[in-house]
Order: C-alpha cells, then structure tokens, then sequence
C-alpha cells in the first residue's frame, strides 16, 4: 500500500502523544482500554452477549478465526466489541486496530454488500493496522526486544 505522504510520522506523532497523556513510557505497555476509556469509546467483548444471544458462542471457540473485532455507530458514538476467545495479546490488537480507526476519523460503512459480500477498503484498513502498530509497541520498544533487553 502506499500510504498518504507524511502518515507513519503522523501516526507516530499521535501514538506518542497518547501515550504521554495516558502517562506510559515508551518502554511500558500500552492498555488499549485505558486508551479506550481516554477516548471514551466503551469496548465490549463477545462473552458478555453469550448468555442472551447463545449463537455467539461459536464465534470465541470454534469459529474463533471468523471474528476478532468491529466497531459498531449509534450515530457518530462508536462502540467496540471484540472477541475475548482470542489470546491476549491479538485482543490487544484487535481493539487497538478499533480504536486506530476512531482516531483517524475513519466513517462507518455497512459491513457487507448489497451481495452479501463483506465490505472492505484496503488503505483504512492498512492505516488502522499501521495506527495499531504505532500505539502498541514504539520503536524504542521493538529496538529492546531486538537486543534481547
């Protein structure tokens, strides 16, 4: 993909910028639902609906590849939910790749089409997955786990 000029400083700039005001260093670990609760966006997870909507629960065991996270509108109000049947550090990434698309302003689009095929758009979702990057692990960081510190 070739992202817009000037992104990857943006979304570096930005992830910094946030993780001074939640008061994370940059060799610390980032809680993507502090972040969450900073941007007050609410993050649910899949199990809290398994015990009114039973066929959810198919999506945290065995079709746990089939969904990991969206973004659902009320209006311009975003709410996250994720699946909780995911190792911890993908739900990170998940909601953090939610949360990246707040942050870049990214619209609601319905999630399939008029076919029943699922709507996607390659550069949000490559800006969102880069945004993600950003915010969960500095450069800083990944130079420390390169040199085994």
């Amino acid at each position: 993909m070739g992202y817009r000029h000037g992104f990857k400083t943006e979304a570096h700039d930005l992830a910094l910028e946030l993780r001074a005001k939640l008061g994370v260093k940059s060799l610390d670990r980032r809680d993507p639902l502090a972040l969450a609760a900073l941007l007050d966006i609410p993050v649910w997870s899949l199990s809290q609906f398994v015990d009114e909507h039973r066929k959810v629960a198919p999506l945290m065991t065995t079709e746990s590849k089939g969904f990991s996270a969206v973004t659902v509108f009320d209006g311009r109000r975003r709410t996250i939910v994720h699946s909780d049947g995911h190792a911890p550090g993908r739900q990170n990434n998940n909601v953090t790749h939610e949360l990246s698309h707040g942050l870049l302003l990214h619209p609601p689009t319905p999630a399939l089409d008029d076919v029943g095929c699922r709507n996607w758009n390659q550069d949000i979702e490559d800006e969102a997955g880069w945004l993600a990057g950003e915010l969960l692990v500095t450069p800083e960081a990944a130079m420390a786990v390169a040199r085994g510190q």
